[in-house]
């Protein structure tokens, strides 16, 4: 397909909203160039962010980084800046730990700036790279499926691009754009691929590239398919008063081991998440061989129990209960990112879930997030006297679902927040506040 401005706008709004604001994910390399190109000529600049990721691998990592950052400005286009040195991680190799820490800076940037999605300038040859490489490791038809155009706030819309699409273009265009020497060590798996795997099987098939993206297509329609079928069945799982999830085994009989381990994943809000072998594997033996009274934790959150004639999936709330904060910025704790954020704008909000507090109040003490425990008080804003945070979950009729996660900060172990509820007085702005913060909460 002809790389054009209407193409290219036809595909991005086929998967986003028109006024949807973008943080352009740029190397400097030609196709993260031509992205680049292609977003400036199509989209507002209002709507632009760039983040380039220098990851200090190489002597030109700094002139890379320059390069990017000239490039920027010159289009007059806001760009974040991020410098990384790698920390060796057991089992992670050096390509591992380069996208993990991209994608990290992604989302931490996404949420600092309060954009909508993380643009890529992934295409179609590198779709029949990612799914050689997941059938060499002996995968499943999720593997078949490559780089989806969209996967939560990453999107792709150079999908369907070829790489002598991309070339032509620039060439067309006078892109100007850096070579980065590391994706000529074809001792990295991906660039063996690349250079001595593809071009190949293109001279022996000039529509290759073509034919694995149907591929490609027809495996996310085939998920997309199953996903619906098993967010059915999971529905239909019953509950029981402590929130336990049993999966009789009456109910499960005519599913085969896969579709089994599929049912799990979509239970405990898994599904678009890939397991690595081996725990796909410990988790297929467990449910194969496992006897009455066996148990297994999948995550940190969840514990399978086999019992008589069926499966009990158990909320495992003691794993996270409590968590130390050593600093302010995002925290993690079950299905919740909290932010803790100073700010120098009196922005309140309607929405319960983001809130401003006065930062000298809490400022030199010890700041926790935890659930909330039977006999916790608390001062509501704008009440004199405190009240039982029970009390207050059932006057607001909170269900008994989310009253069981419901979480608390706290200051000095005094809670300042019911987080997404109310507010404590005792941290409200006043006409006497100096320094402000902000406190959000995000699923």
């Amino acid at each position: 397909m002809t790389i054009s401005n209407k193409s290219f706008t036809r595909f991005l709004n086929s998967i986003i909203y028109e006024n949807n604001k973008l943080l352009i994910g740029i190397s400097g390399g030609i196709d993260s160039m031509v992205l680049f190109d292609l977003c400036s000529k199509n989209i507002p600049k209002n709507q632009l962010h760039g983040i380039h990721v220098n990851h200090n691998l190489t002597h030109q990592a700094h002139d890379y980084e320059i390069f990017v950052k000239n490039k920027f400005i010159e289009k007059n286009i806001p760009l974040t800046i991020k410098s990384e040195i790698r920390n060796s991680v057991k089992g992670e190799s050096m390509e591992m730990w380069g996208r993990r820490i991209r994608y990290e800076n992604y989302f931490k940037t996404l949420y600092d700036l309060k954009f909508d999605y993380a643009i890529t300038a992934h295409h179609a040859d590198d779709n029949i790279e990612t799914i050689l490489m997941n059938i060499q490791q002996g995968c499943s038809i999720k593997g078949l499926r490559g780089i989806v155009p969209k996967n939560r706030q990453i999107i792709r819309p150079m999908l369907n691009y070829k790489k002598s699409d991309i070339n032509y273009y620039a060439k067309k265009n006078n892109i100007d754009f850096i070579h980065d020497i590391s994706n000529d060590d074809i001792s990295i798996k991906r660039n063996y691929v690349r250079k001595c795997i593809v071009p190949k099987l293109i001279e022996k098939d000039s529509l290759i590239v073509n034919k694995f993206s149907n591929i490609s297509q027809k495996s996310q329609n085939a998920i997309l398919k199953e996903k619906v079928l098993m967010r059915f069945l999971a529905m239909k799982i019953t509950k029981s008063k402590n929130d336990n999830f049993n999966l009789n085994d009456s109910d499960v009989s005519e599913l085969n081991i896969y579709f089994k381990i599929r049912l799990i994943k979509e239970i405990i809000g898994e599904s678009d998440i890939s397991w690595r072998r081996h725990k796909y594997n410990l988790i297929k033996h467990f449910i194969v061989k496992s006897k009455t009274g066996s148990k297994l934790e999948i995550n940190k959150s969840w514990i399978i129990l086999r019992d008589r004639s069926k499966w009990i999936l158990s909320y495992n709330r003691a794993k996270k209960s409590k968590i130390d904060i050593d600093r302010f910025g995002y925290h993690h704790i079950n299905d919740n990112i909290i932010s803790f954020k100073k700010t120098d704008k009196q922005n309140f909000q309607s929405d319960l879930n983001i809130e401003l507090i006065d930062f000298d109040k809490i400022k030199n003490k010890s700041i926790q997030i935890r659930n909330w425990m039977k006999g916790d008080k608390f001062q509501p804003l704008g009440m004199r006297g405190s009240k039982k945070v029970s009390d207050y979950l059932i006057d607001t009729k909170v269900d008994c679902f989310n009253k069981e996660k419901q979480l608390v900060v706290t200051a000095d172990d005094e809670i300042i927040w019911l987080c997404g509820q109310r507010l404590s007085d005792k941290v409200r702005v006043t006409n006497e506040t100096i320094n402000l913060m902000e406190l959000s909460i995000y699923k």
